[in-house]
This record gives structure tokens, C-alpha cells and sequence, in this order.
């Protein structure tokens, strides 16, 4: 199957959830609600990439997967705390906010700088679009960001297991699958 009719069909059922959520959910927790889009912008990112016809379109998409991407962790991360009843400060939540958006134009400079990828070019792979890269000095800032958040993710669930937050270990090891569910589908990405 060509990737590209996955991609659309991922992106397609992740906005059917999101404008489920929307329609369906009378009170909404805004940082699920931006969960589920930042996986409908992620999933959009990686289609349009797929079908991408130059290289500006090409890296135009890629910037769009990494938007939902870079985001995606955070609203992930905030949700967990929600859902273990813990506090995130707002302090917190604008660091975390301001590491996310850093990390974003980092990859964004794909294109213009020689941070993220020091070259970049258009080929075509089995009917999709694919991007070879060599990846500059600060690509590898990128895995220490999603590792971070990943050990937040397990670190918060820890936590709120051992000060008794979350009701059953049920619900913690749930969290945990979630967790690695994301970790094992972003090593597949990779």
C-alpha cells in the first residue's frame, strides 16, 4: 500500500477524533483537546510530505509533522499530570512551553540553517517523498527532548503512584502502556 494513502487515512481519523472530542465531550481538559490536534497536524505534516512534488513543499511538510511532533510530547506530558491529579505550575508549564517552541524552530530551520539538517534533498522512494539528510550539530538536541519528556512522562507516573494520586496500579500501568505505546511508535517513525 502506498504510504502516502496511510498517511492520509491517519490524518484523517486523527482529525475525526479531535472534532469527536470537540462535538461529543461536554467539559473539555484543553490540554487533550491540543493533544489530539497536535496529532492531526503531526499525521497532516507526514501526508503532505508524502505527496509533496519539490523540495520547498517537501520541507514546508516536514516542518508541519515536526509542529505537531515537537508539541505533541508537552500536551502528552501535561495530561499525565491532569490525569494523576498533580499541579504543574505555571512557572513550569512556561518553561516547558518555551523549551517545546525552541525545539520547534530548531527543527524548522531545516531550509535556511545549517543547525537541524547541514543538507537536505528531494527524492522519491516507493511512490512517497522522502527527505535525505545530513543532520547538523543541533539534530541531536532533538532525541535529548523527546527522551526528556519521556522519562518526565514515567518519572510523573512513579511519583504520583507512590503519594497514592492515582487510584489503582491498574490505571498506572495504563499509563505507562500509553507511554511506551508513543515511545515504540516514534521508534518506528525514526
Amino acid at each position: 500500500m502506498n504510504v502516502s494513502i496511510i498517511y492520509g487515512i491517519a490524518a484523517a481519523i486523527a482529525l475525526l477524533l479531535a472534532v469527536g472530542y470537540c462535538t461529543m465531550v461536554k467539559q473539555k481538559e484543553n490540554w487533550l483537546l491540543w493533544l489530539y490536534f497536535s496529532v492531526f497536524v503531526a499525521n497532516l505534516g507526514y501526508f503532505t510530505l508524502s505527496v509533496s512534488t519539490t523540495l520547498e513543499e517537501a520541507l514546508l511538510a516536514n516542518r508541519l509533522a515536526y509542529l505537531g511532533c515537537v508539541f505533541l510530547p508537552l500536551f502528552m506530558l501535561v495530561t499525565i499530570l491532569k490525569v494523576c491529579k498533580l499541579e504543574c505550575r505555571k512557572l513550569w508549564r512556561t518553561i516547558l512551553i518555551t523549551v517545546s517552541t525552541v525545539t520547534f524552530f530548531i527543527a524548522a530551520s531545516q531550509g535556511y540553517l545549517p543547525w537541524y539538517y547541514k543538507e537536505v534533498a528531494f527524492t522519491r522512494m516507493d511512490g512517497a517523498v522522502k527527505l535525505a539528510k545530513v543532520y547538523g550539530p543541533l539534530h541531536v538536541w532533538y532525541f535529548v527532548y523527546l527522551f526528556a519528556y519521556f522519562a518526565l512522562m514515567i518519572g510523573v507516573i512513579c511519583y504520583a503512584t507512590g503519594r497514592k494520586k492515582i487510584a489503582t496500579y491498574k490505571q498506572a500501568g495504563l499509563l505507562v502502556v500509553v507511554v511506551f505505546l508513543n515511545i515504540a511508535i516514534w521508534l518506528v517513525e525514526q
